[in-house]
């Protein structure tokens, strides 16, 4: 992540360290070192988040070693942490509890900065099994909504960041389960009232992986397990329309939107450009390598050019 002034790297065995642009490291450190080896079944990801004059970072991991990972000499907490990016010095560090259990308590999402209609800055943070949102001065947890596992099921890992726009706050149940708008604005404590709509009835709202995007006012939401993607009114929950992804390789990488497309890419490099009015599919464009077939990272667009990375190439797409 960066701020135009320096980048911040940060790693799945919990080292981060930060350069400035001419790649002199300011500072670096090792997370797991300071509060403990990461407890995760599978490889942390999570991406630091620079907001503010803060940054920030967020592990929620299991309560107990797994896989002879995890800390043995003290309790193993999920936490969100927030540092001086100048120096790398902890600024403060919150506990956030968590009723999950077993690998539901695992996330990888990122932490995703938000003010509330009301004009509040909040951070929003999703896993184990809740929507939380803190108050990026001191971690304080200002409200909390999760009922989408009442039976505590186990596997009930979770990927998509949270997504907020237009007065709602998206949480993505895993494994097909829907999609929660929750209304903004939340204090405490909040139950379903809480919820201004549901994907429940519309099984292709659903996403495992990818992060929504909100783009021209809607959601698109791109389901790796249903292989479609969606523009959904954010007040109402409705699909304005519905297309299938097309080729056989799956979609892990969470869509893009610029220019008036949605650009998604595939496990096999192929980069799929989608008209955002009417869903279309304009152009497919195979930019990966002969067997590539787990391709995930999103294209990403920065001052009129697209940059797209497969597994062995970058790429820089736009006008000499």
């Amino acid at each position: 992540v960066t701020d135009g002034q320096l980048v911040v790297f940060f790693y799945g065995n919990g080292r981060t360290a930060a350069f400035d642009f001419g790649g002199r490291e300011l500072w670096s450190r090792d997370l797991a070192k300071d509060f403990g080896e990461f407890a995760f079944g599978w490889t942390f990801a999570a991406s630091p988040l620079l907001h503010g004059g803060r940054l920030y970072y967020q592990v929620l991991q299991r309560d107990v070693p797994v896989q002879g990972r995890g800390r043995t000499d003290g309790p193993i907490d999920s936490y969100i942490l927030a540092v001086d990016p100048k120096t790398g010095k902890d600024l403060w560090r919150h506990v956030r509890p968590s009723e999950a259990v077993a690998e539901s308590r695992e996330a990888f999402t990122s932490p995703v900065p938000h003010k509330s209609p009301s004009g509040r800055e909040e951070l929003l943070v999703v896993g184990g099994d809740c929507l939380t949102g803190h108050d990026p001065a001191d971690g304080t947890e200002l409200w909390r909504w999760g009922t989408w596992n009442p039976k505590r099921i186990e596997h009930w890992r979770l990927v998509p960041s949270p997504v907020a726009g237009k007065g709602v706050i998206l949480a993505c149940g895993p494994k097909r389960e829907p999609i929660f708008a929750v209304k903004a604005d939340g204090r405490g404590a909040l139950t379903d009232d809480a919820l201004a709509w549901t994907s429940q009835g519309q099984p292709d709202l659903t996403t495992d992986v990818p992060t929504p995007l909100l783009y021209q006012g809607d959601f698109f939401v791109l389901s790796d397990l249903r292989k479609t993607l969606a523009r959904v009114d954010p007040a109402t929950g409705k699909a304005k329309w519905i297309v299938p992804t097309p080729g056989r390789a799956k979609y892990e990488a969470s869509p893009t939107g610029a220019d008036g497309r949605i650009f998604l890419m595939n496990f096999a490099g192929e980069v799929v450009v989608v008209d955002a009015d009417d869903g279309k599919v304009r152009e497919v464009i195979p930019m990966g390598e002969n067997g590539d077939d787990n391709t995930r990272s999103t294209v990403a667009v920065a001052q009129g050019q697209i940059f797209i990375r497969t597994n062995s190439k970058l790429f820089c797409v736009g006008k000499r």
